[in-house]
């Protein structure tokens, strides 16, 4: 992927920052909920002028390609707001429509009630990306950064900006699940040899 793509960054770090947050209904949403599938992660503000709703439409663009394929069911997407005293439950409802993701295996997240106003900008920090607010308006200084966590909770990567040939993104994710799967079937092979030994 390094020769592919000049804004792929390998992280392999044994885990994603976890978290626990909350979808538009309030139900209680966890990076853990989806340690079966990998996860496409992105931050947002809805208020955003510039760079989110782009943001939004790449990865929109990229799920759709994906979700065309067997691998719909293995990929989660999730979005999650630096905004959420802005981000009302009605605006983070009409995200989707407004940028073309698909709520079949696409969640938006915002803080808990029990959780202080600047809990997902603390999260987005904890990946490696900072929002910051500007002394003059609602606005927030901020980069793109689309993170890519593995099947089993593993932060595998970032892929930088908005340049990304977004193939490149759906090759990495296909590999990771074959990678997956290939783990899986090795493990049976093993499980099946000691068993006979037991």
């Amino acid at each position: 992927m390094f020769e592919m793509e000049p804004y792929f960054q390998a992280i392999d770090a044994a885990q994603a920052p976890s978290f626990e947050l909350q979808d538009p209904e309030g139900n209680p949403v966890r990076l853990s909920d989806f340690s079966d599938k990998v996860v496409i992660l992105h931050f947002i503000y809805a208020n955003c002028p510039d760079i989110c709703p782009l943001h939004a439409e790449k990865i929109a663009a990229i799920q759709a390609s994906i979700n065309d394929g067997p691998m719909k069911e293995l990929v989660q997407f999730i979005s999650i707001t630096t905004d959420p005293v802005n981000d009302t439950p009605d605006v983070l409802r009409d995200y989707s429509d407004r940028h073309g993701l698909d709520p079949s295996n696409w969640v938006i997240l915002t803080k808990r009630p029990d959780q202080t106003e600047n809990a997902t900008r603390v999260l987005a920090r904890d990946y490696g990306l900072e929002f910051t607010m500007t002394a003059d308006s609602d606005m927030m200084m901020h980069g793109a950064v689309t993170h890519v966590v593995d099947i089993g909770g593993r932060f595998a990567a970032k892929f930088h900006g908005m340049d990304f040939k977004n193939v490149n993104l759906i090759l990495y994710v296909s590999e990771l699940i074959n990678n997956a799967q290939h783990r899986r079937r090795e493990l049976s092979w093993w499980d099946r040899l000691t068993g006979v030994f037991q």
